[in-house]
C-alpha cells in the first residue's frame, strides 16, 4: 500500500465530517485522484466484506461505524513487513541516508535492490536529489575505487540530514521511510534510542518539547552512524564558538552518558562530542531556576530582548516575570541553534506570517540588534517561533468560566507558545465550552478531571481508543481550518451549527449559474464569512492603521529644541492638546527617561517615547516632531536623534498594525527624507497615505 492511501485513510479516521473537497484540500490532490483512491479504498473494504465509503446528499463522506473502526485498527496494526511502497520524496531521502551512512563501496545496484525500482526510477532520483543538494552545496561523486559518495562540506552533508528529517516529520508527521532504512541497516532502533535518552533526560533534569525529541533521536542514529565510519567534522567544528563552560554543563554530562550506551562511541572525537551536546542544548527547555553557569549571559539577552520589544510596539507586560520565563524557556535553545548554525525548521512560520502580520514584523525589527551575535540575520523560521511566544503576551485571558459548559482538553507537542495561542484560539471559537490549560502528550493519560472532547495537534496512541471524541487540530488555524473544526465539533457533540450554510452545497450552485475565476478564493472567502464567531475574532483583531492614529494637528515639522526632555515636552504638548494624552503621561515618560537608560530611542537618530495606557493615555495616537538640530538622548548606538514619535496606546492589541507600519516606514530611507524636505504637514499625511494605498494593492 502506497503512502498517498496510508494518508488518506489517516485523514478519514482524524475527522468525523468531511467532504470530497476536504480532501482534495488536505491530500493537495485533484478530485479525480480523490476518487480514485477512495475506490482503491472501498475496494479493500469490499474484500473485508465491510460497508464501502458513500457520499450523502452535502456531498459528505458517509463511513459506517464498523468501517471507521476497522480503518482506525488497519494503520494501527500496520507493521513494519507490510509491503510498502515509498513515493518519490521518500526515495529521495532513502537514498541520501545510503550515501550518509559512508559506505566503503556504494554501486547504482545497490540502489536498485534497497528501493526495488527500476533502473531508470533510480537514474531519475538520483538526478533530482542532485539539483537538490547542489543548493546546499553538495555534489554527489563516482569512482571505481568507492562507487557513489557525498563530497563536500561535512557540516553542509549534516545539516541537509537533520532538514530533511526535522521537515519530514513536521510536514507529514510520516516516520515510515527512517524505520525502514533503520532496520534495513541494522542500526539501533528508535524504541531503544528513545529509551535510554527519557531515562538518562529524568538523570540529568533535562526537559525536551516533545516534538523536539522525536526529530533529534532520529537524528542522533544516522549522525552517530556516520560519525563511527570515519567522517570527523572536528575541523569544521574548531571554527564553531568554543565554550569553555561546555564540559561542566548537564548536557554535556547527558552525552557522554548517552554514547556509553552503544558500540563502538569511543572512536568519536571529544569535538564531535561538544557538536552533539550542542544539539541538546538547541532542543532542550531552558529552566531560569536552574544555576547554569549560561543563565545570567542568556537571561540579559531575553531582559533586553523584553524591554526592546515593548519599547518599539507600545505593548505594556501585564507580569514581566511570568513572561520572562516563558522567553527564557524558548530561547535559550534558540540561542544554541542560532550560535551553533544548527538547522532549524518551523513548520508553522508561513501561517504565522500571515495570520499574525504586525506582530511578525514586530518581532524582526526587535531582534535585528542582536544579530551581531550570531553573525548572521536571524532565520525566518526561529523569528516565526518568538512571535508565537510574544503573541501570548497580548492575547487575552478570560477567567472563572462557568463549570457546567461541556469540559475540553488540548493536548499540544508543539511548545509553550504554540499551546497559548491555541488555546486562546480554541476560547475565542467555543465560548460555550470550558477549556483546561494545554498539556502534553505524555501527560493526557494521566489527567484525571472531567473531559468531554479533547483537542490535539497529533493522534497518539491510544487516543482513537477513547470514547470521547477526539478532535485534530493546527496550532495555528487560518480561516478554513476554523471553520472545519467548529463543523466537525458541532456534529461530535451534537451542537447546533444555527442552520449555517454548507459551503460545497452553495459552490456548487455557484458552479451551475457562473464562472468562477478563482474557486480557491471564493471557497476560503465563504468559509470566513460562514464561520462562527470568525467575524467576532476579526473585529476584536481588527486594529488602527498609521492614518488612523496621525492627524494634521500631531505633526511638526522643523521643531526646535534644547535638550532630549525639551523635545519629549514640545512634541508631547501636541497630543495634550488635542486631548489625546493627559500631561502626566508626558511627565511619566520623562521620569522614566531619566531613571533608566534610553530605551525609547529605537533606532538611529529615532525615539519612540510612550507609557502604560493608565498613566494617562486617552486616545489612541502617533505625534510626529522632525527637530530642525539634533539632540543628544543619551543612547551611544543610535544619538542623536532627530525624529520623535510619541505614542498612545490604550491596550495591547489595536495599535498593532499601525506600528507594523510604523517599523515599516523607518526602514525606508526615502521616509526620512521626506520628513526632512515636508514643509506642511499636509505633504506627511499624503505620504502615508500613499504608502498604505500601495501596500494595500
Amino acid at each position: 500500500m502506497d503512502n498517498d492511501l496510508i494518508t488518506l485513510i489517516k485523514i478519514l479516521n482524524k475527522k468525523s465530517y468531511l467532504t470530497l473537497k476536504d480532501l482534495e484540500i488536505e491530500t493537495k490532490a485533484t478530485k479525480r485522484q480523490v476518487t480514485y483512491r477512495l475506490e482503491k479504498i472501498n475496494h479493500l473494504l469490499k474484500s473485508e466484506n465491510l460497508p464501502i465509503i458513500t457520499t450523502g446528499g452535502k456531498k459528505e463522506l458517509l463511513i459506517d461505524a464498523h468501517t471507521r473502526e476497522f480503518l482506525v485498527g488497519f494503520i494501527h496494526e500496520m507493521k513494519k513487513d507490510d509491503v510498502y511502497y515509498l513515493n518519490k520524496k521518500e526515495r529521495l531521502a532513502y537514498i541520501y541516508l545510503m550515501l550518509f551512512m559512508n559506505p566503503e563501496y556504494i554501486a547504482l545496484q545497490h540502489f536498485i535492490d534497497a528501493l526495488q525500482v527500476s533502473r531508470s526510477t533510480v537514474l531519475l532520483d538520483f538526478k533530482d536529489l542532485v539539483l537538490e543538494l547542489d543548493q546546499d552545496h553538495i555534489t554527489i561523486k563516482n569512482n571505481r575505487i568507492k562507487g557513489y559518495y557525498l563530497s563536500g562540506s561535512e557540516m553542509e552533508i549534516r545539516r541537509y540530514m537533520m532538514k530533511l528529517i526535522i521537515s519530514s516529520l513536521a510536514d507529514e508527521r510520516n516516520t515510515k521511510v527512517f524505520d525502514l532504512f533503520i532496520d534495513d541497516f541494522n542500526l539501533d532502533t528508535f524504541e531503544y534510542s528513545k529509551l535510554v535518552i527519557t531515562e538518562l533526560s529524568e538523570r540529568n533534569h533535562i526537559s525536551f518539547v516533545e516534538d523536539r525529541l522525536v526529530e533529534f533521536i532520529y537524528i542522533f542514529i544516522f549522525l552517530k552512524a556516520r560519525m563511527i565510519s570515519g567522517k570527523d567534522a572536528s575541523a569544521e567544528i574548531s571554527m564553531m564558538p568554543d565554550l569553555d563552560a561546555m564540559k561542566s554543563m548537564k548536557e554535556y554530562a547527558f552525552t557522554e552518558a548517552l554514547l556509553t550506551n552503544y558500540k563502538n562511541t569511543s572512536l568519536i572525537p571529544e569535538k564531535e562530542i561538544n557538536y552533539i551536546s550542542s544539539w541538546i542544548l538547541g532542543i532542550s527547555v531552558g529552566n531560569v531556576e536552574e544555576d547554569a553557569q549560561d543563565c545570567l549571559i542568556i537571561g540579559e539577552i531575553v531582559g533586553k530582548i523584553m524591554t526592546r520589544f515593548e519599547f518599539l510596539s507600545g505593548i505594556h507586560y501585564k507580569d514581566s516575570e511570568e513572561i520572562f520565563r516563558q522567553l527564557f524557556s524558548h530561547f535559550r535553545p534558540a540561542y544554541y541553534r542560532l550560535l551553533f548554525k544548527l538547522p532549524i525548521y518551523n513548520p508553522l512560520c508561513q501561517r504565522v506570517k500571515d495570520e499574525y502580520k504586525e506582530l511578525y514584523a514586530l518581532v524582526k525589527e526587535t531582534m535585528k540588534p542582536f544579530t551581531v551575535l550570531f553573525g548572521e540575520e536571524i532565520p525566518e523560521d526561529e523569528l516565526a517561533y518568538l512571535t508565537i511566544h510574544f503573541a501570548t503576551i497580548y492575547s487575552k485571558n478570560r477567567e472563572g468560566e462557568a463549570m457546567e459548559k461541556k469540559r475540553a482538553l488540548i493536548v499540544c507537542s508543539n511548545g509553550i507558545g504554540s499551546s497559548a495561542i491555541l488555546y486562546n484560539e480554541l476560547k475565542n471559537m467555543f465560548p460555550e465550552i470550558y477549556f483546561y490549560l494545554p498539556i502534553e502528550a505524555a501527560g493526557y493519560a494521566d489527567f484525571n478531571e472531567p473531559v468531554e472532547i479533547i483537542f490535539t495537534t497529533q493522534f497518539h496512541r491510544g487516543m482513537n481508543e477513547l470514547s470521547i471524541p477526539v478532535v485534530k487540530v493546527s496550532p495555528v488555524m487560518d480561516m478554513r481550518e476554523r471553520y472545519e473544526v467548529v463543523r466537525e465539533v458541532c456534529s461530535r457533540l451534537k451542537m447546533s451549527l444555527v442552520n449555517q450554510p454548507n459551503v460545497e452545497m452553495i459552490l456548487e450552485a455557484v458552479r451551475k449559474h457562473a464562472l468562477i475565476s478563482d474557486e480557491n478564493a471564493l471557497y476560503n472567502e465563504l468559509y470566513a464569512m460562514f464561520s462562527p464567531n470568525e467575524n467576532a475574532v476579526k473585529d476584536e483583531l481588527k486594529g488602527y492603521k498609521l492614518t488612523d492614529l496621525i492627524s494634521k494637528e500631531l505633526i511638526c515639522l522643523k521643531l526646535e529644541a534644547r535638550d532630549w526632555e525639551d523635545a519629549i515636552r514640545q512634541s508631547g504638548a501636541k497630543l495634550v492638546d488635542t486631548g489625546k494624552v493627559t500631561q502626566h503621561y508626558i511627565d511619566e515618560i520623562i521620569r522614566i527617561n531619566k531613571a533608566t537608560a534610553p530605551y525609547i530611542v529605537i533606532t538611529k537618530h529615532v525615539a519612540l517615547p510612550h507609557t502604560r495606557p493608565e498613566n494617562g493615555a486617552l486616545e489612541c495616537a502617533l505625534g510626529v516632531a522632525v527637530l530642525k538640530n539634533p539632540v543628544v538622548f543619551g543612547s551611544a548606538e543610535n544619538d542623536p536623534v532627530k525624529y520623535i514619535f510619541c505614542l498612545s496606546a490604550l491596550d495591547n492589541e489595536s495599535h498593532l498594525p499601525a506600528m507594523s507600519e510604523f517599523l515599516d516606514l523607518i526602514n525606508r530611507h526615502e521616509f526620512f527624507e521626506m520628513l526632512d524636505q515636508a514643509k506642511t504637514a499636509d505633504e506627511v499625511i499624503n505620504y502615508i497615505k500613499e504608502y498604505e494605498s500601495n501596500e494595500a494593492a
